[in-house]
């Protein structure tokens, strides 16, 4: 059983690979999409085939962590081994190899994470962190692919509610994000605070928005293609402590 389970999860990896080619090369591979690489590594020629392991977009550009095969001349290696690094969307062409809409429309299902993602946070002064609204880019992006006929969902680390909301929770849940956004999705799924990686697997999600760089990363490992979502500079964290730390004063004052 186990090797079956090996097999399949290796199998899924494989498909769900998203490959590309180099407009031109050799490109300048950054170990960060910012480039705050000091000495980029160049890699690829022209035409050479990549895999696409993730994006990100930053005031208007969007990057690319690619991974490509480059001849290692080590004497202990003398041969092709695989790198990683981000560059510019432009230098890749990512469209080589893919399916007509009509063709692959069964295939299209796309996820997005919940907190962060479709809805924003913001910290204040004290370290608290507040409910700002809906994030108006992810959730036009969303309707925009449900308008060209792909099946999206919401696969978030929450877990559903069970009880009234607490005073200060001014965010809603994602059903009532549904019915106050007017979202097209086609369902909720929660993983209990557990990495979103398997769930998607077993969905066979497509492509998916985070903007936790664990889940990113977990996903793209699983060959999941992968979109990074920009949030402030710990929310994520800082979001997850305010909520547990509320449980546990809860659980103390029940006792």
């Amino acid at each position: 059983m186990k090797q079956i389970i090996t097999e399949w999860r290796k199998f899924i990896v494989e498909s769900n690979k998203k490959m590309g080619t180099l407009l031109y090369g050799p490109v300048d591979l950054h170990t960060s999409h910012l480039y705050r690489s000091v000495d980029p590594t160049p890699a690829g020629v022209k035409g050479q085939e990549v895999e696409i392991i993730s994006r990100w977009q930053d005031q208007g550009t969007e990057y690319i962590l690619i991974r490509v095969e480059v001849y290692d001349d080590d004497p202990n290696v003398m041969g092709l081994v695989e790198i990683e690094g981000w560059v510019e969307a432009d230098a890749v062409d990512t469209d080589v190899g893919a399916l007509s809409e009509e063709d692959n429309l069964e295939q299209n299902l796309y996820s997005f994470d919940f907190d962060n993602t479709l809805i924003r946070y913001h910290t204040l002064e004290d370290g608290d962190v507040e409910y700002l609204g809906p994030h108006e880019e992810n959730i036009a992006l969303l309707k925009d692919l449900a308008a060209q006929g792909n099946n999206v969902i919401i696969v978030t680390s929450r877990s559903p509610q069970r009880r009234p909301k607490y005073e200060w929770d001014k965010a809603p849940t994602p059903e009532e994000a549904i019915q106050e956004f007017g979202l097209p999705v086609e369902e909720v799924y929660y993983t209990y605070g557990n990495l979103k990686t398997e769930k998607l697997m077993e969905l066979g999600v497509t492509k998916h928005w985070d903007d936790d760089e664990e889940e990113v990363a977990a996903a793209a490992t699983a060959g999941i293609e992968t979109v990074l979502v920009p949030a402030e500079e710990d929310i994520t964290t800082q979001l997850r402590d305010k909520w547990r730390d509320h449980l546990v004063n809860t659980e103390e004052e029940t006792n």
